[in-house]
């Protein structure tokens, strides 16, 4: 049922896109520090990479949607093996941009949804949960297609892909290079 509320949510989102006039793509790449202790005691923080495409639907309302992968290795606590681990949130929201000159600041929430494998001597784990997404950052348009935009999130995730939850969020804080294609003008 939950994969079902995500996949109709991510549609409903997409199918805004098809309505709006400018549409931005970014790729963006950032720094992850994990929330839960357990989590950052085993694989710690790294990079994450992304890409993300919007448009504005009402008077500086944007819809969004974007994925992003963070991969790393760690150590198991106890018997100190080696331990690896993807996820891969696919998100998608809202965000509201306030234009002031030269720099434009926005915000915004969405939902995610979380794909999570775990390798290790012990056993594997696929998983999936539904989570959540806040953004706030600023973007500089450099023209009037290309942009730079740098941005801190917070996520958050509980699963259970063992004997015990965990929260596969956290904070992150990365910087994002966008083109804009404008839909219904000329190129």
């Amino acid at each position: 049922m939950k994969k079902m509320i995500s996949i109709a949510a991510i549609l409903f989102l997409l199918s805004g896109i098809g309505y709006a006039g400018d549409v931005i793509f970014k790729v963006k790449g950032s720094y992850f520090h994990p929330s839960d202790t357990a989590f950052k005691d085993i694989y710690g923080g790294g990079v994450m990479y992304g890409v993300e495409a919007g448009a504005e639907i009402w008077k500086n309302l944007e819809i969004w949607v974007g994925g992003r992968y963070f991969s790393k290795k760690g150590e198991l606590s106890l018997t100190r093996e080696e331990t690896k681990l993807k996820i891969i949130p696919i998100e998608g929201g809202l965000r509201y941009t306030l234009f002031l000159k030269g720099v434009n600041l926005y915000g915004g929430i969405g939902i995610s949804y979380y794909l999570y494998k775990e390798t290790n001597p012990i056993g594997n784990v696929d998983w999936g949960e539904l989570g959540a997404v806040a953004r706030v950052g600023s973007f500089v348009e450099m023209n009037q297609r290309w942009t730079i935009d740098f941005y801190v999130s917070y996520s958050y995730c509980k699963m259970r892909p063992a004997d015990f939850k965990i929260n596969i969020g956290g904070i992150e804080a990365g910087i994002g290079i966008g083109y804009r294609y404008f839909w219904s003008r000329k190129n």
